[in-house]
């Protein structure tokens, strides 16, 4: 009769015991960081796409002791993440694109108080504010009483796609367009 060989117990707890576990907390937060964005090249090259008219980028760190900077004039902007991670080349993510015909800087004031939560400010706005609060960027260019601020972000947004944006005017009229993000 054959004996049974003994399992030394350190060799047992050596392979059965090591525990595998999942900090599920930790990965559901990182899950909510993932954002999807949209890169065709096919956009970005349509010249029917292309603004119309050279714009002057400025940019300021999202931030109310910024406000004073911004412009009373009407134009356009950008909500653009930048991670500013020390000793690599600068990265951004455009979050969102919107246009005022009033002036940009009573636009700035209403997100600084929509970061806020002051009113009843869109969800997907106020959680990119409030998510990424450290690394928000607002850039701007002024736009001429006699340029189209509407015909400018209409083709910003038919170009780029930005997430945040609910309201894409080529997703419209293109049905393998709308709701990409969803």
């Amino acid at each position: 009769m054959l004996k049974a060989k003994a399992v030394r117990p350190v060799l047992f707890k050596k392979y059965f015991s090591m525990a595998f576990d999942i900090n599920f907390q930790e990965k559901a937060t990182v899950q909510f960081h993932i954002r999807r964005f949209l890169l065709y090249p096919s956009f970005w090259e349509n010249t029917v796409n292309h603004v119309p008219i050279p714009l002057i980028w400025n940019l300021c760190r999202f931030e109310a002791s910024n406000h004073g900077t911004i412009p009373r004039e009407k134009g356009i902007y950008c909500f653009v993440v930048k991670p500013n991670v020390p000793h690599f080349f600068e990265t951004s993510y455009l979050f969102y694109v919107g246009k005022t015909n009033r002036t940009l800087y009573d636009r700035y004031k209403e997100y600084l108080n929509d970061q806020s939560g002051k009113g009843k400010p869109r969800s997907k706005v106020y959680e990119m504010l409030k998510v990424y609060r450290d690394h928000i960027y607002f850039y701007y260019a002024e736009i001429p009483a006699q340029q189209n601020v509407d015909n400018c972000e209409e083709r910003l947004l038919n170009i780029f796609f930005p997430p945040i944006n609910t309201l894409i005017p080529i997703a419209k009229i293109k049905p393998e367009l709308q709701n990409i993000y969803e």
